[in-house]
């Protein structure tokens, strides 16, 4: 079902063009300028806070694993979700904040959970400005009006969260800096527009003094964590005796966000109580690890499942069985028979309507939250045609576009 200002922008040809006439930031214009959707989003702020809500609640579920599950032992939850040991020491039994982001299918009228992503080295947040350049543009003044619009930066939200008074770095490691350059480069410009200058660095840059640490010489209050506990484990004598910096969000954020914990959620019900188990029915398909489902089930339902590696990022390792033959199916899943992979039922999105364009479009909405609650969206899109994996670190076919809420 397409919602009233959806429906409205698509009848007005007058307001098609806004995406060729934004006036980007120079940062964020290298970073997405090439790659934009032909046309906002919207949704209504009633939802966007309600999914929101349920996000949150799918955290809390997700935080209450240990317990629920492995009698408070965060040893065997590591393990069970194949976490190595030397991360899973860097990670401890911390409650992290809530932070993170939820990928969503739009399926009619409900949203279905594709992956949670925990922790604050998510991709997207800088889409937030999109979204302003979108409802700043002279031209859509009149849509803007009219339907009353407004939009959320997960940026800001970022940022109230840290502290904006305090000296904060952006920390990559292993040359991801320099991979994704435009897209750190967008955050930092984002970060200046709001008052806030953020560094930017890797982790091998840092050296701790007096329990702090320091980035080429600028002692820190705060370091936002895009790397990860494989990552840091041979940084952790450094990151240990730098205590007086803050790291946010934690190592322990890993735990939560491995797919794996989507299997533990689907398969053990009768660990849930009943509202817990309304919760994950409503939002998640059927999931699973892919050791536990028998492989001549899994073989024989190509056409429904799509097979994932719990700990990847970026679109890395996902398999989706419909685009695939059953010979290059069978070969996959003795591929990755003894690996951490996860298997879950194929989800089937309404498609989207870009103007000017025949072809139907599949979107991911990415539901930033915080503490806070609602913090924004990343919406990543592309043609049907063009894909299952809706990255745009890992495919260089997906498009992304701002949200606007009425």
């Amino acid at each position: 079902m397409t919602d009233h200002v959806t429906q409205a922008y698509l009848d007005d040809e007058s307001v098609h063009g806004v995406m060729g006439r934004l006036d980007l930031p120079p940062h964020l214009e290298a970073a997405y300028g090439h790659r934009l959707v032909g046309r906002p989003f919207f949704l209504d702020e009633h939802t966007a806070h309600s999914v929101a809500a349920d996000m949150m609640d799918f955290f809390e579920l997700l935080f209450t694993l240990p317990k629920k599950m492995f009698d408070g032992s965060f040893t065997r939850f590591a393990d069970a979700l194949g976490i190595p040991p030397a991360e899973a020491a860097l990670m401890g039994s911390d409650r992290p904040p809530m932070h993170g982001r939820a990928d969503i299918y739009r399926v009619g009228d409900d949203f279905r959970l594709l992956e949670i992503n925990a922790g604050s080295s998510l991709g997207g947040p800088d889409l937030g400005e999109l979204a302003r350049a979108i409802h700043e543009n002279p031209g859509f003044q009149p849509f803007v009006q009219e339907h009353d619009l407004r939009f959320f930066n997960p940026v800001e939200k970022l940022l109230d969260a840290v502290g904006r008074d305090r000296t904060i770095a952006f920390l990559e490691e292993g040359g991801m800096l320099a991979r994704f350059a435009k897209g750190f480069a967008g955050i930092k410009e984002a970060c200046a527009r709001l008052g806030v200058d953020v560094l930017l660095g890797e982790l091998d840059e840092l050296t701790e003094r007096n329990g702090h640490l320091y980035l080429h010489g600028t002692k820190l209050d705060v370091v936002v964590r895009y790397f990860s506990a494989k990552q840091a484990v041979g940084k952790a004598d450094v990151l240990a005796k730098g205590h007086k910096t803050e790291l946010y969000t934690p190592f322990s954020s890993y735990l939560y966000g491995d797919k794996s914990t989507l299997a533990l959620l689907s398969e053990h019900r009768e660990k849930l109580t009943d509202d817990e188990k309304a919760l994950v029915d409503r939002l998640l398909p059927w999931t699973r690890y892919l050791r536990d489902v028998p492989r001549d089930e899994v073989r024989g339902n190509r056409e429904n499942l799509i097979v994932k590696a719990s700990g990847e990022f970026a679109g890395t390792g996902i398999h989706p069985g419909w685009l695939m033959t059953d010979k290059e199916w069978a070969q996959l899943l003795d591929d990755v028979e003894k690996q951490p992979y996860v298997v879950q039922e194929r989800v089937r999105p309404t498609p989207d309507v870009v103007p000017g364009d025949d072809r139907p479009w599949l979107t991911v909405w990415g539901w930033f939250v915080t503490d806070s609650g609602f913090a924004g969206m990343s919406i990543r899109s592309m043609p049907f045609e063009d894909g299952a994996v809706v990255s745009y670190a890992g495919n260089g076919l997906t498009r992304v576009s701002g949200l606007l809420v009425y």
